[in-house]
């Protein structure tokens, strides 16, 4: 006997998927595509995943046997600090003792050809040294910017003054250790 191909008892019709089931599925793929698009414009970390869980691993393994591996005490170095390399020729450095001299050492006269300047700080970024001179104007101190080259570096000096006496030294020494700014006295020749 032959099958009635007209007929539509043999098929089944197939339903048709609700609106909500396809929006999901384009927001999903939605989704993907902008966190592909946001990962590819993240710069380049210096250190891979592969990397980050070999030093984990490494870390796990150390915590066990309590011993440091050679690469991380290779990788500790001590803070290299090259401050009196980096003052000039020109500025001698103030004990706080001489600054602040007993009353009855005080002589007046005694500093009067004496001029002095205060750095109260020194950075690789001018944007830092900006931030701190507008905190010092902000104190009523002006201040001023030098930039100078150390060892092929840049350096920017946040410096006030100069002072021509030890009493208004003195004042404006108090108020940036007031306002925690450590600020250091050199006396120019």
């Amino acid at each position: 006997m032959p099958a009635d191909y007209k007929s539509h008892a043999n098929r089944k019709q197939k339903k048709p998927l609700p609106g909500f089931i396809w929006m999901l599925g384009g927001l999903s793929i939605g989704l993907f595509i902008a966190f592909l698009v946001y990962l590819d414009k993240q710069p380049a970390s210096e250190i891979s995943f592969g990397d980050a869980v070999k030093t984990e691993l490494e870390k796990i393994k150390q915590k066990k046997t309590g011993t440091a591996s050679k690469s991380e005490t290779a990788n500790k170095q001590e803070p290299k600090f090259n401050f009196y390399t980096i003052l000039p020729e020109l500025e001698v450095l103030i004990p706080e003792e001489e600054i602040r001299p007993p009353a009855s050492k005080n002589k007046p006269g005694k500093d009067v050809s004496k001029r002095y300047i205060l750095q109260a700080g020194s950075f690789r970024s001018r944007q830092d040294a900006e931030k701190l001179k507008a905190t010092v104007a902000l104190l009523g101190l002006e201040a001023s910017i030098n930039q100078v080259s150390i060892n092929k570096e840049k350096w920017h000096r946040v410096r006030i003054g100069p002072v021509n006496n030890r009493r208004e030294l003195n004042q404006n020494l108090n108020l940036l250790h007031r306002n925690n700014i450590n600020a250091m006295a050199m006396e120019l020749k």
